[in-house]
């Protein structure tokens, strides 16, 4: 029983119920408005998708999100705030309470107080649930407790970070704040340095980062559990368990370290001074150089100066909030800045001279097993569908890893081309190795300089497999097809294929031109024929869940365009050339305002030169090459359809017949 009473006291168990019960009561009510109200007011409406809840955090999820990030951080700032304040830390260690028992029983407090709110909350909940029909028979009663468990637990890993954050400051205000600052800090660590690595080392790619930063937020981490029936993993809720206990470990460890004299000190250990001084000055230049790398266009001279300014304000302001005074010129300050610089220049000297040798690494051939190239994007979406997109191909190895050496080869041309508006490829490169590793770069190629080594790459079966429209009519779900023609709004006829035959045998067609692309097909710029949107069977209770995929009908898809005709839908499933009357043609040139312009309209408008043409030929070339979405093109055009419609775009310069070209002289 003695050592018991040192474990914690009544005593003080009970002043905190008394001082702040008040933030139990709130933490109830808010509860209470949040579900089991919220759950009569969804059921009270006019129309209601019941099944559109699939788990209790999907009921005011908003209003959750705040409760659950905000009150068990309240509860742990309150409930330690005298540890802050020179007067009130002096009379409480003062008491014959050893402080172990002080903080313990401070944390059964806080406990107690944020997790009988969510008790009461889950029992209330439970018998709302069964009074409301719609929702009895799909949120159950292991739903509830999967949500009580949830909230219990992230209830208490906050209420614990909180406290172990308290510990690193003497201020409440600065705790609050550093709360939340760490709380996002991994996430914004992650994403600003692997920005600045992307544009600092060539090739370097976020593709293996991109899907799991949302895991080094628990606040984002729960934003994307609220449409998910099961929220989260086994692994994760032991990861959090372990996190929280760790919290409570390190907030005890360092209360017993914390010198009662660094109340109100903005950093209460000075070992940790120097991290937070440095760790504000990185933040700050990562960040600097983030800024200007946007706004001037990846230009290498603005991004230094942003990691110039960001590092030199960051500095200023840590020194300043360490030192509590703006009088911060002095020696010190001078050395530290320097010191940094030093080491900053040499690790950015290390990056861009490639010590590591990054940018130059390049497999051998029989250390690669399994390779893919095409967009990052359609990878990640092919493996969430549960599609291996790698081939074992040698001879498509072979090419990917030719091209992978000539990008190595031009890298300086590659670079100088960033900033210029030719016409791309990305090239996300992964090598499943032998050993059971994967190396990945990812590049953005000019299509047309490095067109001999592509052509091979991605004219290969290996390469248009993954191609996501190949992927999607594949599936035999199809309920029907829609063909939506690309053109002035009130000029499309929607035509609709339901016929179960008829959406095999187009689907067949699609699959046929998809696998017979050249280079040209795949990086043209031009605007498809129309649209092919496909709809997909859903479940009975996802009726209103519209589930579906849209497809280009290229101008290069013959197969289609043939059976169309052959079924007689051709004629209004596209414009063409028997739709124009006629074409208005102008030069626009590259020293032309309309270069700062946005729509093909806008840029048109600014030719000097106009032509007028109207034999079938040139209008079917037009028609062939034309696109509504380019900027780096010199030849625009106005198409006048017989129906009065108008419609602006532009032609490549390669597509341009002599013709055509001597009209404009």
């Amino acid at each position: 029983m003695k050592s018991r009473k040192s474990f914690y006291k009544n005593a003080v168990v009970k002043q905190d119920f008394r001082q702040f019960g008040w933030i139990s009561l709130v933490y109830l009510v808010s509860l209470l408005f949040t579900l089991p109200l919220g759950l009569l007011q969804i059921a009270s409406r006019k129309y209601v998708i019941f099944t559109d809840y699939k788990n209790y955090l999907m009921v005011n999820p908003e209003i959750q999100i705040v409760l659950y990030f905000a009150v068990p951080v309240a509860a742990g700032l309150l409930l330690f705030r005298y540890i802050q304040n020179e007067a009130s830390v002096d009379m409480v260690h003062s008491l014959p309470i050893r402080r172990e028992t002080l903080y313990f029983s401070h944390v059964i407090s806080g406990l107690l107080l944020l997790i009988v709110p969510i008790i009461l909350t889950a029992v209330i909940t439970y018998f709302v649930t069964n009074t409301i029909e719609g929702f009895s028979g799909i949120l159950t009663v292991l739903d509830l407790l999967s949500w009580f468990g949830v909230v219990t637990l992230l209830t208490c890993m906050m209420f614990s970070f909180s406290i172990a954050v308290g510990f690193i400051t003497g201020m409440s205000t600065v705790q609050a704040i550093l709360t939340y600052i760490f709380l996002f800090l991994p996430i914004g660590m992650v994403t600003m340095v692997t920005y600045n690595l992307s544009f600092l080392l060539f090739g370097f790619t976020t593709a293996s980062i991109e899907e799991k930063l949302m895991y080094l937020s628990p606040f984002l981490r729960f934003v994307g559990t609220w449409d998910e029936p099961q929220p989260y993993s086994t692994l994760e809720i032991m990861i959090y368990i372990i996190f929280t206990v760790f919290f409570f470990v390190i907030g005890l460890v360092l209360y017993k370290l914390r010198q009662l004299e660094r109340a109100t000190d903005v950093i209460a250990f000075s070992f940790l001074k120097p991290i937070f001084k440095y760790g504000v000055t990185f933040c700050s230049m990562i960040l600097g150089g983030s800024y200007f790398s946007a706004t001037g266009d990846l230009n290498r001279n603005w991004i230094i100066f942003g990691y110039i300014i960001g590092a030199l304000i960051g500095y200023t302001v840590a020194e300043m909030v360490l030192l509590k005074t703006w009088r911060i010129l002095r020696l010190h300050f001078f050395t530290g800045i320097i010191i940094y610089s030093v080491v900053f220049i040499v690790v950015l000297l290390g990056i861009k001279t490639d010590l590591i040798n990054y940018e130059a690494n390049l497999p051998r051939m029989d250390q690669i097993e399994e390779v893919y190239f095409g967009n990052k994007y359609d990878m990640q979406e092919l493996i969430r569908n549960e599609i291996d997109p790698f081939s074992d191909n040698k001879l498509f190895i072979q090419d990917v890893r030719n091209l992978h050496e000539e990008i190595i080869n031009q890298k300086d041309f590659i670079e100088s081309q960033k900033y210029s508006d030719v016409n791309k490829v990305q090239g996300f490169i992964t090598y499943r190795m032998k050993n059971g590793k994967q190396f990945t770069r990812e590049y953005q190629l000019p299509a047309d300089a490095f067109q001999k080594h592509l052509t091979p790459v991605m004219e290969s079966e290996g390469y248009l497999v993954n191609q996501p429209e190949f992927y999607q009519v594949q599936r035999k779900d199809i309920l029907n097809i829609r063909i939506n023609p690309v053109g002035p709004g009130h000029h499309v006829n929607t035509i609709t294929i339901s016929d179960k035959k008829e959406i095999d045998e187009f689907r067949r067609e699609i699959e046929k031109d998809i696998l017979s692309q050249s280079i040209e097909d795949l990086v043209s710029p031009a605007s498809p024929w129309a649209y092919i949107d496909i709809e997909y069977k859903r479940n009975n209770n996802e009726e209103h869940i519209f589930d579906g995929y849209s497809i280009d009908w290229k101008k290069s898809y013959e197969n289609v365009t043939n059976w169309l005709d052959e079924h007689d839908y051709l004629e209004d499933a596209r414009i063409d050339a028997n739709d124009i009357k006629e074409a208005e043609m102008t030069i626009v040139t590259p020293q032309n305002p309309a270069e700062e312009m946005f729509s093909a309209e806008e840029y048109y408008k600014t030719g000097q030169k106009h032509a007028t043409i109207t034999d079938n030929e040139s209008l079917k070339t037009i028609i062939r090459h034309f696109t509504e979405y380019s900027s780096d093109h010199t030849y625009y055009v106005k198409l006048i359809l017989k129906d009065g419609n108008e419609w602006y775009g532009s032609i490549p310069d390669q597509y341009m017949t002599d013709e055509m070209k001597g009209k404009l002289k």
